[in-house]
């Protein structure tokens, strides 16, 4: 029995007797008075729906019926309908459904029969375009993860939000034209029409509807625009205000959102003014310090070589001193020049295709007897094909030359140094890792700042400029040098395409 009921036809039968139970009730209920004079006839279809419409109410009960009057499949055509459009479809239906209920006609109509099939044929359409739109809407309706999407989407917030989006690109004069405007012809009008009360009942609407609400935004934009004018001002006399809040995308907001960035950009300006005053003083210092050492070395032991009671070998030791001190020097003059031109990147590549391993590998070979003198253990690791870049040899040279420098000079002793060389997305990666002998700074960009020493005490030799010239050398071949500090370990990783 429950198979049948759910069957189509069982579901259409259902239909009918559920349209002519309900529509002979809604028509006793809306005009029992009107037809309460008629025949007997009336009484006896009336009667006859109400049995009728409570069998369907017991059948709908049993073996739930109507949710397979809405079929799945047009579900999803009715969900592209917009949901303001769905309401008024559904309050349309119902209106409909209401009216072709209470006709009784076909009780004055020359065959009664006759009369009677046609309104059943009627009553069961409306009411089964009704009951199929109350429950799309219902599942709609329910449906709360989709609920808000549906309604952002409905012709009227669509509508409003095109007018704002208009109003929004509309400057601020203007907006305020139009409103003193609406002001004005607001109290024209209602001059015009002051004694007609139903004129005038719109016109008090009107007034709450419409300009209320112009005069209350004009009075928040007149309120949003004083806000920046006084944040623009503290901006300009050298006050740094939190940002201004920006809402919506109009012309106002657009402002905001300029002075914002304007700010921000003068905050940077002033930080990067301040941290370029600090190292300029400490380049200052740094340089004095680094050239005046040597170079009174070189006076000191000269002045010494002027002692005409000096022997021949104590002369020579002094030679020598002052050879090594003026090596020194030149090491660091050479180093401040090229830091310098290359910070101005006035320097003119020379790339070639060349294999990074072997640049990597002569690069050691020139540090052959430092490394054994140390007791630092290097582990090279590469691939044994070639990996080809195109850079700048020499230049990569000098990179190489300085990152395995400063392992030599700051690891601690008995530990090893890793480098890696690998290919990888089309970019050469190679990896130095070492253990730091001395307390690193957390702060990674003070690392690439010119006469940054990891020997703070600068007992150790070296300008302090290599890992500055090293990362604008890998700067100038597009490519990236990035430094990681862990507690000791040191970990440079530089990315060439």
């Amino acid at each position: 029995m429950d198979t049948k009921w759910k069957s189509k036809m069982g579901i259409i039968t259902w239909l009918v007797l559920f349209s002519f139970g309900a529509s002979g009730v809604l028509a006793a209920w809306i005009g029992v008075r009107e037809y309460a004079s008629q025949s007997v006839l009336f009484w006896i279809y009336t009667v006859g729906a109400a049995v009728v419409l409570a069998v369907t109410i017991m059948l709908e009960n049993k073996h739930k019926i109507v949710g397979r009057i809405a079929p799945q499949k047009g579900e999803s055509l009715y969900k592209k309908i917009p949901f303001d459009v769905a309401i008024l479809l559904l309050g349309f239906t119902v209106i409909l459904t209401l009216l072709t209920s209470q006709y009784r006609g076909f009780f004055y109509y020359g065959s009664f029969t006759r009369g009677l099939m046609n309104h059943l044929f009627n009553v069961i359409i409306v009411f089964g375009l009704c009951l199929m739109q109350g429950i799309y809407f219902y599942r709609r309706f329910t449906d709360f993860a989709s609920l808000e999407a549906d309604w952002k989407n409905a012709l009227v917030i669509r509508f409003l939000r095109t007018i704002r989006d208009f109003f929004a690109n509309i400057k601020v004069v203007t907006k305020v034209f139009v409103g003193l405007t609406a002001f004005f012809l607001f109290g024209l009008v209602t001059g015009l029409t002051g004694v007609e009360s139903g004129l005038l009942t719109i016109m008090l609407i009107g007034f709450f509807l419409v300009i209320v609400p112009l005069f209350i935004i004009i009075i928040k934009k007149v309120g949003q625009f004083n806000k920046i004018l006084i944040h623009a001002n503290a901006i300009a006399n050298g006050h740094l205000k939190p940002d201004l809040e920006v809402k919506g995308k109009s012309e106002l907001a657009k402002l905001a959102s300029s002075i914002n960035k304007m700010k921000n950009g003068v905050k940077a300006s002033q930080n990067e003014q301040a941290k370029s005053e600090r190292l300029k003083t400490e380049l200052i210092t740094n340089v004095s310090h680094d050239l005046r050492t040597p170079l009174t070395n070189i006076m000191n032991y000269a002045e010494h070589l002027k002692d005409p009671n000096l022997t021949e070998e104590e002369r020579l030791s002094y030679i020598d001193v002052i050879d090594q001190k003026s090596k020194r020097l030149k090491v660091l003059i050479d180093d401040l020049f090229e830091a310098s031109k290359m910070a101005s990147g006035n320097v003119e590549l020379i790339r070639n295709r060349v294999d990074i391993t072997q640049l990597l590998e002569q690069a050691l070979a020139e540090f052959d007897k430092d490394i054994e003198k140390s007791s630092i253990a290097f582990r090279i690791n590469h691939p044994e094909k070639p990996i080809f870049a195109v850079v700048d040899g020499q230049k990569m040279w000098r990179v190489f030359d300085n990152l395995i420098g400063n392992i030599l000079k700051y690891s601690v002793p008995n530990t090893r140094a890793y480098i890696d060389v690998k290919e990888k997305d089309s970019q050469v990666i190679i990896t130095f890792k070492n253990i730091s002998n001395y307390e690193l700074s957390e702060n990674i960009d003070e690392l690439f700042e010119r006469f940054k020493r990891g020997d703070e005490s600068r007992h150790t030799e070296g300008s302090g400029l290599g890992l500055a010239i090293s990362k604008s050398i890998i700067d100038l071949h597009e490519g990236t040098l990035d430094i990681y500090v862990d507690g000791d370990l040191f970990k440079v990783t530089i990315k060439i395409g």
